[in-house]
């Protein structure tokens, strides 16, 4: 009964929660990931226990098991196989209706590894599938969060690192889908006694006796002859887990707090041009009196907040180092797991990976659009068009669509002619966003008519009385 309980006291956490009762019949769907192995076995049998007794109370619970085909073992095919017989099998003892979706992937190891490489198209499987009010459970024990918990420590991770795996957490920054993880505080024999308790069959992953696995060293050699003397500590270990969990928790939201109150103050001006000013960004003067470890801690909390990978250990020091501690007049980068990082003045600014190679769903660099006013989706921003009466709007026209070039000119509506590079400066746009701002240009002679948020080039303005475009740039942040 430990692990139905597990599961049962797990689900219905959300339902109160949530205030889910049987009138308002409020629905979600119950995903699970299914590899096969004796967790996820073990894990399905009871949320399947779960949803035939929530049937007979007048829910509509609708089970779903989601089987990742990575394909890297011969026998990939027959364990695809042996997970949907158990989800059919399953639906005939409990009444339901189990649904089992075979996903099959690629991967892609050349940077992370083939560990990372798999979880990662794990987790876009479970992206493809589950919706933002529905629920994933994921077969994690704490035999699971023990081994995690050891190998960041050696690796030198902070507390972040060190609270190891949590108990329910959001899919992803997108996706709300709660990840719950039920038998996380019961130990693998405790599951295995189960599976065979109720006569339930699994696969055995060969690659897990391959102790040339760092995972796999920790289980299979090193942890035994722990639990061997100290037989009974798991669960104290365990302890000491949810206490680094809980404390980690706390610090980060004090540290948030502090972030967000000196963020509100209202002297402080960002320098950077308007259209930027809603990307992520942490005001490096927050910290200038800090030391390099509180310093850390508060760039990790900040990062809390946009990424799912934080950076390691090394990487923050990286990033002390080498843009923290910069000169304020220069623009040093660091590329992250899933985020670039910029400085500019005093400020770092975080972009992730995904909005910058939104490129590629709106215009790409070397292509030219001709244009004649309507909203644009173009590198990794909206181009706005709105008429306005004024003399600095911008002529109706057809006009050509473009990236910044090396060399370009401009003479803005009563200034110089200077070179581009000159006015991004002048208008505070960082060098690191320049090739991703629209240039609006005269079709047939290839001048610069306009640059959105920046201003109308000579020439190209209104005459007096008349109405015209007011053009302007904003970053997609989505």
């Amino acid at each position: 009964m430990l692990v139905e309980q597990a599961v049962a006291e797990a689900l219905n956490s959300i339902v109160i929660n949530n205030n889910v009762t049987a009138d308002n019949r409020t629905e979600f769907d119950l995903w699970l990931g299914l590899s096969g192995g004796v967790d996820s076995t073990v894990l399905l049998h009871a949320a399947a226990y779960y949803c035939s007794l929530q049937c007979s109370e007048g829910y509509n619970r609708k089970l779903k098991a989601i089987h990742v085909h990575h394909g890297l073992s011969e026998n990939a095919d027959a364990w695809a196989k042996q997970a949907q017989a158990l989800c059919i099998n399953l639906s005939r003892k409990f009444s339901i209706t189990i649904d089992c979706f075979v996903e099959k992937v690629q991967l892609d190891d050349r940077s992370d590894g083939l560990e990372q490489a798999a979880r990662s198209a794990r987790y876009q499987a479970f992206e493809k599938y589950c919706g933002p009010n529905d629920l994933l459970l994921q077969g994690h024990h704490l035999d699971d969060q023990i081994e995690t918990f050891f190998m960041r420590a050696v690796r030198g991770s902070g507390l972040t690192g060190l609270a190891s795996i949590p108990k329910q957490r959001s899919l992803s920054r997108t996706n709300t889908c709660q990840i719950l993880r039920p038998l996380l505080a019961i130990e693998k024999t405790k599951i295995i006694e189960y599976a065979q308790q109720h006569q339930l069959d699994w696969v055995e992953d060969e690659s897990n006796q391959d102790s040339d696995i760092d995972r796999n060293w920790w289980r299979n050699e090193l942890l035994p002859q722990i639990w061997q003397r100290y037989p009974k500590q798991k669960h104290s270990l365990s302890r000491t887990i949810n206490t680094i969990h809980h404390e980690q928790n706390l610090l980060q939201k004090l540290i948030i707090n502090d972030i967000s109150s000196h963020d509100a103050l209202p002297l402080l001006k960002l320098e950077i041009h308007a259209a930027l000013k809603d990307i992520p960004s942490f005001d490096l003067l927050l910290i200038k009196e800090l030391n390099q470890v509180t310093s850390v801690s508060y760039l990790r909390a900040w990062f809390s907040q946009y990424v799912d990978i934080l950076p390691s250990v090394i990487q923050m020091q990286t990033i002390y180092a080498d843009m923290v501690l910069a000169r304020a007049d220069s623009e040093p980068q660091f590329k992250g797991a899933e985020f670039f990082l910029y400085r500019y003045q005093n400020r770092l600014y975080l972009l992730k990976t995904s909005i910058l190679n939104n490129i590629a769903a709106g215009l790409r660099l070397t292509t030219s659009v001709n244009w004649q006013g309507e909203e644009l989706k173009c590198f990794s921003g909206f181009l706005t068009c709105t008429d306005l009466d004024s003399n600095f709007a911008l002529k109706p026209a057809r006009y050509i669509v473009r990236n910044w070039q090396a060399g370009d000119v401009a003479k803005p509506f009563g200034r110089s002619t200077r070179k581009m590079k000159k006015w991004w400066q002048d208008y505070n746009v960082p060098s690191w966003m320049r090739e991703h701002w629209p240039m609006i240009v005269n079709e047939e002679t290839h001048e610069i008519a306009a640059v959105p948020g920046l201003f109308v080039c000579q020439g190209y303005c209104v005459e007096q009385g008349n109405s015209g475009w007011l053009v302007e740039y904003k970053v997609n942040l989505i």
